[in-house]
């Protein structure tokens, strides 16, 4: 259970797609349909998760008694880098430590992650698709990548082109513009 409470991320998420595809099950056969592809193969992720976090918990105190921190840390480098690493130098060094989970930079992580997804999230609810998407990747590209502004730009307008083309003209979908840019547009129609 204690593994379980390390993760309320996977949790809320897991309570989300539930809820999302116990409220799609009440609409029409077509309408269901996009939910159940995105919800139930996302429930069972969720619980695949959630195994794997308590299988680990279980695991780890076990492992760790065996292996000290520089043979856990060369193993991680190694995975990571995909050869063979080892810290013979770092080992002889007693006032060196590897810390075991560097918890702070996992949680502003997870609290960018969130911030991109809200932000998204409420940019199409109140200036739609048609504005948001390329002003996001935009600046995701340029903070994230790393980009420069003009690189951003490119990319952002190649790929907001498409991603509108193939939905609004490809797949006929009508892309919701937004609650303040209907408003503004009101003013000038």
């Amino acid at each position: 259970m204690k593994a379980m409470a390390k993760n309320p991320m996977t949790i809320a998420m897991l309570a989300i797609f539930v809820v999302m595809v116990g409220i799609a099950s009440t609409y029409p056969a077509g309408a269901r349909f996009m939910p159940f592809v995105v919800g139930v193969p996302a429930i069972l992720l969720c619980l695949l998760q959630l195994v794997l976090d308590v299988r680990a918990a279980k695991v780890a105190p076990r492992e760790k008694d065996r292996r000290n921190e520089f043979e856990i840390a060369e193993e991680r480098m190694s995975q990571m880098t995909g050869r063979t690493m080892t810290f013979e130098a770092a080992r002889m060094a007693p006032e060196v430590t590897v810390s075991e989970n560097p918890t702070g930079i996992a949680e502003a992580r997870e609290w960018l992650v969130w911030t991109y997804i809200l932000a998204l999230i409420a940019g199409i609810l109140f200036f739609g698709y048609t504005i948001t998407i390329p002003l996001f990747i935009l600046l995701f590209l340029r903070w994230e990548a790393k980009c420069s502004w003009l690189k951003a730009a490119l990319y952002s307008g190649v790929g907001s082109f498409i991603l509108l083309f193939m939905f609004a003209y490809g797949l006929k979908f009508q892309l919701h513009q937004g609650f303040v840019t209907e408003r503004v547009m009101g003013f000038f129609v």
